[in-house]
């Protein structure tokens, strides 16, 4: 038989009850803190990289991709013309069937991509010769907004015909031509096109770029720019 004494003996010591008890309420106080925390709750910034899982945040968790903003339509920069109507761009998708017609846009990254074919043609107005040797409006296509220019000036010869300019923040003077800041131009034939894929490059402001815009060409610089057929 179990007496009294033996009884006692099973049951567990104060001091043990008191631990028991104080692991329960422990349990219960970290569920309920995990069921009420809201985002309100969490600092700006508190949560950095070390503390999230690899591969654990889905396409739903990102900063969502932006489409292309298509030249000439609306919302979007339009086709130069010259500044007299003498030099007319247009989408080279007008005259070639399935190709990407002239678009931009900045990714999740921040990373401004360009794409698409565009032609330049004579056009009525002005002196109705689309010359960028002689007229300094006639070789720009079009002017990005001043949130997607990029930090400096960027040429890019394209094959044995000519260079896609992209002009930084500064503007660019080259022998017997201004480029105004952001402007997208051609020096080459327009009558043969210029392509704009591929072309990719962080924006004027980024942290991934150093340093401020440097305006000065010297004699030296004019002679390199003559040389990219930009003289």
């Amino acid at each position: 038989m179990f007496t009294l004494k033996r009884i006692q003996g099973a049951l567990p010591s104060a001091s043990m009850a008191m631990a028991i008890l104080a692991l329960v309420v422990a349990a219960a106080g970290t569920g309920y803190a995990a069921a009420t925390i809201g985002t309100k709750d969490i600092k700006n910034g508190a949560v950095t990289s070390a503390k999230v899982k690899d591969a654990s945040l889905q396409a739903a968790d990102l900063v969502k991709e932006s489409k292309f903003r298509y030249i000439g339509r609306p919302g979007a920069p339009a086709f130069r013309d010259g500044g007299q109507g003498d030099c007319v761009w247009r989408s080279a998708a007008a005259v070639i069937s399935g190709i990407q017609p002239p678009a931009f846009r900045k990714d999740r990254f921040g990373t401004i991509h360009l794409v698409g074919v565009v032609i330049g043609a004579d056009g009525p107005g002005g002196d109705a010769s689309c010359d960028g040797a002689t007229e300094s409006e006639d070789p720009v296509i079009f002017v990005l907004p001043q949130a997607y220019r990029p930090a400096r000036t960027l040429i890019r010869p394209v094959g044995p015909d000519g260079s896609i300019i992209v002009v930084g923040p500064s503007g660019l003077f080259a022998p017997g031509a201004t480029l105004p800041p952001g402007a997208v131009a051609w020096a080459g034939d327009p009558e043969f096109g210029a392509l704009l894929d591929g072309i990719s490059y962080q924006p004027a402001g980024s942290r991934l770029v150093a340093g401020g815009p440097v305006s000065r060409t010297t004699p030296q610089g004019r002679r390199i720019l003559e040389r990219l057929g930009l003289g």
